[in-house]
């Protein structure tokens, strides 16, 4: 019985390492600087809309401070590791 648990172990380290490997191979292939100018080049091409440009000048400033103090939480959540989504649903 031991060696049968000694075995396990040895292939559950096993299937570990290569989920890890995996795990850094899909977050070391993300091109960030690519990725951030496909956001910019969104950004723009959102602006240019003159509809969208007389939206943003109609908003208050106070839309604007909430809407960023809720992204950087987001985003301080995520990069702690957690997501609030799933508190927010009861699970």
């Amino acid at each position: 019985m031991r060696q049968k648990l000694c075995r396990r172990l040895e292939e559950l380290e096993k299937i570990s390492a290569a989920a890890a490997a995996a795990q850094r191979a899909r977050t070391d292939s993300v091109d960030m600087e690519a990725v951030l100018e496909e956001i910019r080049t969104a950004a723009e091409a959102w602006h240019s809309d003159p509809k969208n440009q007389e939206w943003l000048a109609a908003q208050p400033p106070e839309y604007f401070r909430n809407s960023l103090q809720q992204l950087k939480a987001e985003l301080a959540e995520r990069a702690a590791g957690y997501s609030g989504s799933y508190g927010a649903r009861g699970f």
